[in-house]
């Protein structure tokens, strides 16, 4: 630590040097982050310095320049994570839209057809997207117990004029 130097003296002296490093760096420094982790950076540098490590400057350059850098990354994280939740939140909602048949003529058709375990499979594993384990979890049932409701719901639906072998085909995975 520097104890002859007043960090408000450092900050004079070295605050050009940050403004260096953000022009170098082709930072647009809109609303003065970058110019806040430099100050940090420098107030890191006063504190941590050691003087038989080498020079000041070349420390304090250092410290600026990649705190600079390490936040360029950081917010490039962070922003890369937001685009992905957004591409998901977008991709979630044209499914289902897609997905989700919105006839309640049709919902009311199929429940007429199956018993009250296969429409369990049908409502948990089709219109909300549930696994086996989570079936059987919700349900107090073992995972075979609900993979047999979905064969069995299959098996009855194909032989009932509502659907087609083709669409069923979709929803075989259990």
């Amino acid at each position: 630590m520097i104890k002859n130097h007043d960090f408000a003296e450092v900050v004079e002296e070295y605050k050009r040097l940050i403004y260096y490093h953000i022009r170098k760096l082709n930072i647009i420094d809109r609303n003065g982050d970058f110019f806040a982790e430099g100050l940090y950076a420098l107030w890191q540098a006063h504190d941590t310095y050691d003087e038989n490590a080498g020079t000041l400057s070349s420390y304090i350059n250092w410290k600026i320049h990649n705190a600079l850098i390490d936040k360029i990354r950081k917010d490039n994280r962070t922003v890369e994570a937001e685009e992905r939740f957004q591409d998901h939140v977008i991709h979630m909602q044209l499914y289902q839209v897609e997905d989700v048949v919105l006839d309640p003529y049709l919902w009311k058709s199929i429940r007429a057809l199956l018993t009250d375990n296969q429409w369990k499979w049908i409502y948990y594993s089709i219109i909300h997207d549930f696994s086996v384990d989570q079936i059987a979890a919700r349900e107090g049932v073992t995972r075979d117990a609900v993979k047999n409701w979905g064969r069995h719901a299959r098996k009855r639906l194909e032989n009932s004029s509502i659907f087609n072998r083709k669409a069923l085909e979709k929803y075989s995975r259990a």
